[in-house]
């Protein structure tokens, strides 16, 4: 962090994405999420948030004009659920209304006809019902199985690691303004623009060259605002195209904890052997990661984990599966 922003940040002076002018006409959305961690959306009643006074529009699914698809590895998230739902706080609908107030209260009219299934919170229950969204991956150095035989001393248990909030500064958030060309302009809190950029022209349809993003400050991240920032970035910018209005989402503290992802739960099976000074000669062990339903971005959030397993230590052999 530079000296300019250090002084900003300590007077309050820093201007984040709800501290932006507001413009004209400006719009305000709210989500009405799953609140189960799975299940069937068998369907939805939106009539009483239809008759507050102020509401705009409910976007749905059904009304999405592009792809209904953010998923940036693989196209396996949903922007707004449609037939399966699969974590508490899954976006299922948008509503836009002219107050944050009004937008809320339309969320909470809405009701959901949802058929109860059973959820997997556990990853080693995940494998053990074939529930993996990745095959394992094993990274390995030197002859490990060998070395055991030369080990005087092997120690063996497990260690469990919670998940932990982000908890950034400033909460998941977007202002997206319609732009004289037909295409739009997002102010976005996000480490990734460019996936902000390129989902958004998917899910609305625009063109890439059409969709500008801006980015002030990321308000803190830490990692949470590299794919989490998207989908209320395009949300905004698919309510803004569809009303040809200025539109703007940020999620209230508690909102931002309940439905976005943490930094992920593991559990971990090591083995060490020693030899008679005390001296590791191998190590192997084995991280059960609680990565949720969708692939990205567990795909390097994993490779990532496996690299500082292997230089935490300089050891040979060693082996790390997850």
């Amino acid at each position: 962090m530079n000296v300019q922003e250090t002084r900003l940040h300590l007077r309050g002076e820093s201007r984040f994405i709800d501290d932006q002018p507001l413009p004209e006409n400006l719009l305000y959305g709210a989500v009405f999420v799953s609140p189960t961690a799975h299940g069937r959306l068998n369907g939805l009643n939106l009539k009483e948030a239809e008759k507050l006074p102020g509401v705009e529009t409910i976007i749905t699914a059904a009304a999405i004009p592009g792809e209904n698809q953010i998923g940036s590895i693989f196209p396996d998230e949903p922007l707004l659920a449609d037939q399966k739902l699969h974590y508490q706080g899954q976006p299922i609908a948008l509503v836009i209304a002219q107050s944050p107030e009004i937008a809320s209260a339309g969320a909470k009219a809405i009701q959901a006809e949802i058929e109860e299934l059973e959820p997997v919170f556990d990853p080693r229950r995940a494998e053990a019902k074939d529930l993996l969204i990745c095959p394992p991956r094993t990274f390995a150095a030197g002859d490990v199985e060998k070395t055991w035989q030369d080990c005087s001393l092997i120690v063996e248990g497990r260690v469990d690691s919670g998940g932990q909030e982000h908890l950034y500064l400033e909460t998941q958030g977007s202002l997206a303004l319609p732009t004289d060309n037909g295409g739009l302009k997002i102010i976005s809190a996000t480490q990734n623009p460019t996936s902000v950029q390129r989902l958004t022209a998917r899910v609305t349809g625009l063109s890439m060259h059409r969709i500008e993003v801006e980015v002030h400050r990321l308000g803190g991240a830490f990692g949470g605002k590299e794919d989490q920032a998207t989908a209320w970035a395009v949300m905004a910018g698919l309510a803004a195209c569809t009303l040809k209005k200025p539109v703007k989402l940020v999620l209230r503290r508690g909102e931002d904890m309940r439905y976005t992802g943490k930094r992920h739960p593991y559990s971990s099976d090591y083995r060490l052997g020693l030899n008679e000074q005390g001296r590791m000669l191998a190590y192997e062990v084995t991280f059960y990661q609680n990565a949720a339903l969708f692939i990205q971005p567990q795909t390097v959030i994993r490779r990532i984990g496996m690299a500082f397993a292997c230089i935490a230590h300089i050891l040979t052999p060693a082996q790390h599966q997850l």
